[in-house]
């Protein structure tokens, strides 16, 4: 577009912008990337540490995950299968109530309180299993016809529909819990969309593989992408207002560079844009559903083992737990899985939130030791605090993904990202028929396509 410098600038360096840049300069127009931190990637962040690789996000590559996939062998990034590994992430035993419960143990422990047929499920996975067995929806994209509106309740409500007690659905949901604080703090359409998508990954996943990593890490296909980008990337220019003014925008930052264009997607989550100042204002609903989307406060603490502790006790290396150490995985060396090669505490919702109250990454990470030591003696003096990433803290993340609460979808999915009018939107939250890094890709095609309909 004439007296412009950029057909299209896009705001954010995430999946979702840099492949919405790239589908725009694949058809010849002129596209800028600004991106407020010093990397690229978003939510996806590899912490290479110790001489190797911890994922922070975008963790694994769904077998299913055609477009990231793609944009992968596109740009040479290798791809490794994880399935040895993932089959020891599924030994994990479960520490409830102070004492730690054998896998075997669960079918027939006293606390186990979910339905006499789903006894055998653990509590990391039921609510899981029942929102794909339980499913009306007949496809992912199906979240959003008027016909389901009717399931846009509290997974609270929806699972005590199924019959479970206030102590299956606090087992099921209230540990460590994916979106909200706990059942009541989340739409049942939105984990009823997760369970469908899950569903359809699982069917075109082959018997072989179950999913990929990048080797040296997930973050290798976004830092290919940028670095492929005809005017690549401009790092470390966080973006505080956009004025729409007739046939041109202006993007404005921080370090007052003023960038014009035709066109401007906004690939940030909620969190961020709520901060960013736009003129003219968003429509009433549209600017509230933007003030008020909640994103899930994640922390991840990263250990070092200096001993096989799990070996004297008698235990799987990795716990779920229901204290503020939360999820503690082992990491497995992927030529030789049975090599555990150091341990992340994931911690979500509340317990995730207090750790960011402490004053610093060390008492923090002392926090998640005194409550592994506290749960399996065997462990004293063997864990090493490495690192440690907080999504609630970052302050261009906002938290590790948005969520609808109950009567969100209804309300504001239809909205949530539109137009305005030469104002873009795509993220992951915006996503209709995927999740997760598949899901940022889809909206970013979805928010490409929209200009390209009007250039």
């Amino acid at each position: 577009m004439s007296g412009t410098d950029f057909d299209v600038v896009v705001i954010g360096a995430g999946l979702a912008g840099l492949h919405a840049a790239a589908t725009l300069e694949a058809v010849g127009l002129r596209v800028l990337v600004l991106e407020a931190q010093q990397r690229v990637g978003g939510r996806i962040h590899s912490m290479r540490q110790l001489g190797g690789t911890a994922e922070a996000g975008g963790t694994y590559i769904g077998a299913g995950y055609a477009r990231v996939i793609a944009a992968a062998q596109r740009h040479g990034v290798e791809l490794m299968d994880v399935t040895p590994i993932l089959e020891f992430f599924r030994e994990q035993d479960l520490a409830l109530d102070g004492a730690i419960i054998r896998q075997r143990e669960w079918a027939s422990h006293p606390a186990n309180d979910f339905p006499e047929r789903d006894k055998q499920h653990l509590p990391w996975n039921y609510h899981r299993v029942l929102t794909m067995r339980e499913n009306p929806l007949e496809g992912p994209s199906d979240w959003l016809d008027e016909r389901h509106a009717a399931l846009d309740v509290s997974a609270h409500e929806w699972f005590r529909s199924k019959g479970l007690s206030e102590r299956a659905i606090a087992l099921a949901y209230g540990l460590n819990v994916s979106f909200g604080r706990d059942a009541h703090d989340v739409s049942a359409l939105l984990l009823l969309f997760r369970g469908a998508f899950s569903k359809q990954q699982r069917a075109l996943s082959s018997s072989e593989s179950l999913g990929f990593t990048a080797r040296h890490g997930v973050q290798r296909i976004p830092e290919a992408m940028a670095a492929a980008l005809a005017n690549g990337v401009e790092l470390e220019h966080p973006v505080t207002a956009i004025a729409l003014d007739g046939d041109r925008a202006v993007v404005i930052c921080a370090n007052g560079r003023r960038v014009t264009a035709g066109h401007v997607i906004a690939a940030v989550p909620p969190s961020v844009l709520r901060r960013i100042a736009i003129e003219p204002g968003l429509p009433p609903l549209q600017a509230e559903a933007i003030a008020r989307l909640p994103s899930q406060p994640l922390t991840q603490v990263y250990f070092a083992t200096r001993s096989r502790f799990w070996e004297q006790d008698g235990y799987a290396a990795s716990l779920f737990t229901d204290t503020r150490a939360g999820m503690l995985a082992a990491a497995r060396n992927r030529d030789d899985p049975t090599e555990v090669t150091s341990f992340t505490a994931w911690i979500t919702g509340d317990n995730a939130a207090a750790l960011d109250r402490l004053p610093s990454t060390a008492e923090a990470g002392r926090a998640v030791i005194a409550a592994i030591e506290t749960l399996r003696p065997a462990a004293k003096g063997q864990l090493e605090l490495i690192g440690m990433h907080s999504w609630g803290a970052d302050a261009y993340a906002g938290g590790a993904w948005a969520y609808f609460r109950p009567g969100e979808v209804t309300r504001f999915a239809p909205v949530l990202g539109s137009a305005h009018g030469r104002l873009h939107f795509c993220g992951e939250h915006l996503a209709t028929t995927s999740r997760g890094m598949e899901g940022a890709m889809e909206s970013a095609e979805e928010a490409a396509a929209a200009i390209l309909e009007n250039v």
